[in-house]
């Protein structure tokens, strides 16, 4: 039996979006952003009647982590994606931001802490970091559902986060960055 998941929770709010079992073991972590311009918006999109995704948690500008999801279960935060089942094989983690915002100091120290404490927990070799966290926008993929540009279909471009659309290039969440502050705390 696996011990219980132990993170660094400062509010739990599972949101309506529906939550399913696992249909694959947990491997790694997806890290996102969730296009909002303001936290307390974000925290109350996720219980409207219309949100259609979710996350396992959502990382607000000063750094307070928020469960919006039981971290057993998985969320549709992922889609289609290059790793069958990526709803269930990563966990997802979004910063409260957008794609021109780059994250906060709070932020990025809160979501170090949260993927340190999931590669603790499953024993994740640090070596495996690269296959482990992983953007959205290197995993999601075009699929009929979102064009019917057959050339597309099974390519990646989908999604832009955490990467963003920067004019300066800088990335919202600077993913190799984030691998290099997790291996020097391990």
């Amino acid at each position: 039996m696996t011990p219980s998941l132990d993170v660094r929770v400062d509010d739990r709010r599972h949101s309506r979006v529906l939550q399913s079992p696992l249909a694959a073991p947990r491997g790694g972590i997806m890290l996102h952003y969730d296009d909002s311009s303001r936290d307390d918006w974000a925290v109350e999109w996720f219980h409207d009647p219309r949100c259609t995704n979710g996350y396992t948690w959502l990382v607000l500008d000063d750094g307070r982590v928020v469960e919006l999801a039981d971290p057993a279960m998985r969320t549709p935060h992922a889609g289609a994606c290059k790793t069958p089942k990526a709803n269930s094989v990563y966990y997802g983690i979004a910063a409260a931001t957008n794609g021109l915002v780059p994250v906060t100091a709070p932020q990025l120290a809160s979501i170090v802490a949260l993927c340190l404490d999931l590669v603790r927990h499953h024993h994740w070799a640090i070596e495996s970091l690269d296959d482990r966290l992983v953007g959205h926008d290197e995993q999601a993929v075009w699929t009929p559902q979102y064009t019917t540009r057959r050339e597309l279909w099974g390519r990646t471009g989908r999604k832009v986060d955490p990467t963003g659309l920067r004019p300066d290039g800088r990335p919202i969440i600077d993913l190799a960055e984030m691998k290099r502050r997790i291996a020097s705390l391990t």
